[in-house]
C-alpha cells in the first residue's frame, strides 16, 4: 500500500497525458470557480509538460517548471512519440481532480480513450493508496 504523502507520483506517456488533458478540459467546463481553477492549473502544466499545445490556455510561451517537466524521455523514437513516459507528481488535490475527472471522461469517449483514461485513473488510485 502506499504511503500516504501530500504528493502522488505516476508515469504518464505523452499519448496518456493527452486523454488526461482532454479529460481535465471537459471536467473544467462544468466545474465550480474553485474547482474549475485547480483543474485548469494542472491541465495547463500536463499540457506545458508534454506539449499538448491545443489545450494550453497561455499565450504559448509558458514552459514547464521543473517539477512538471518531463526531462529525459524514457525511449527516443522521436520528439512527439506517443509512447514516450515521463514521471509526473501531482499534489494530493490534483490527482483527485484527475481521477475524478478521468472517471467522467470513461463513460463518455470512444473505446481506446476511455480505456486509458480507466487505466490511467487505476494507476493514480494506486499511487494514492485507494
Amino acid at each position: 500500500m502506499a504511503e500516504n504523502t501530500d504528493t502522488v507520483t505516476v508515469d504518464l506517456t505523452r499519448g496518456e497525458a493527452r486523454v488526461v488533458v482532454a479529460a481535465l478540459a471537459d471536467e473544467e467546463m462544468t466545474a465550480s470557480d474553485d474547482r474549475g481553477r485547480r483543474l485548469q492549473e494542472v491541465q495547463d502544466r500536463l499540457a506545458a509538460a508534454f506539449e499538448v499545445d491545443q489545450y494550453r490556455t497561455g499565450d504559448g510561451g509558458e514552459t514547464a517548471d521543473d517539477e512538471w517537466s518531463p526531462g529525459e524521455w524514457l525511449d527516443e523514437d522521436g520528439p512527439l512519440d506517443p509512447d514516450d513516459t515521463a514521471e509526473v507528481t501531482l499534489s494530493r488535490a490534483g490527482a483527485d481532480a484527475v481521477r475524478d475527472a478521468l472517471a467522467a471522461f470513461e463513460l463518455d469517449e470512444r473505446d481506446e480513450d476511455a480505456g486509458t483514461a480507466e487505466a490511467v485513473r487505476r494507476r493514480i488510485a494506486d499511487a494514492v493508496g485507494g
